[in-house]
């Protein structure tokens, strides 16, 4: 499931998309961009 988070963050980045658009261009269901949600706050440094 951590594999998604850095194409997540490159469609992000060079697409201008939000998460959510991200994760629905991946096909992800909801459940799993909730749980790709917490695991990106969990590995952001404070």
């Amino acid at each position: 499931m951590k594999n998604y988070l850095p194409a997540i963050d490159i469609m992000m980045c060079h697409l201008g998309i939000s998460f959510e658009q991200a994760c629905e261009q991946l096909g992800l269901s909801q459940l799993e961009q909730q749980t790709l949600s917490a695991l990106q706050e969990q590995d952001m440094p404070e």
